[in-house]
């Protein structure tokens, strides 16, 4: 084989193959993409229905007739209590550390300020950002 057709070979075979590779890259970085969002998604909606659920838990009186709009299932308290037990195991699967770390300890002491703590935690694992927000800051709404 001549020098050329050597050189047709190698410029086909570069032609063919750098469009395989590139589709490749492209599929998988689509991939990781809707993968990306997908989680994004799924935070938003189990952040949000754990966040509703300490608010319950810490004004049952309030909150428990606003959840049972959404939750028929949920008689009392108690229903609202195991649900946000298993929420806050399930979410070992996808929370952050520090996420994890605030529910624990909404967990053993439910109040205000572990409420907060935790919103925050979950505000900056979704959004990445940083934030002053605490109890003295979400006052102005009187007890949430």
């Amino acid at each position: 084989m001549d020098n050329v057709g050597f050189q047709i070979i190698v410029i086909l075979l570069t032609a063919f193959g750098g469009g395989f590779f590139g589709a490749y890259f492209q599929s998988r970085f689509q991939h990781q993409k809707e993968l990306k969002t997908d989680i994004h998604e799924l935070k938003r909606a189990r952040y949000g229905a754990i966040l509703i659920q300490m608010l319950t838990v810490l004004d049952p009186e309030r909150g428990l007739e606003k959840t049972k709009k959404f939750r028929p299932d949920f008689k009392d308290i108690e229903d609202v209590k195991d649900e946000l037990k298993t929420e806050m195991l399930n979410a070992i699967l996808f929370a952050n550390d520090e996420v994890i770390k605030s529910m624990a300890e909404f967990s053993k002491n439910p109040n205000h300020e572990n409420y907060i703590k935790s919103a925050a935690a979950m505000r900056r694992d979704l959004w990445g950002t940083r934030t002053d927000i605490d109890e003295k800051t979400l006052g102005i709404f009187g007890k949430i």
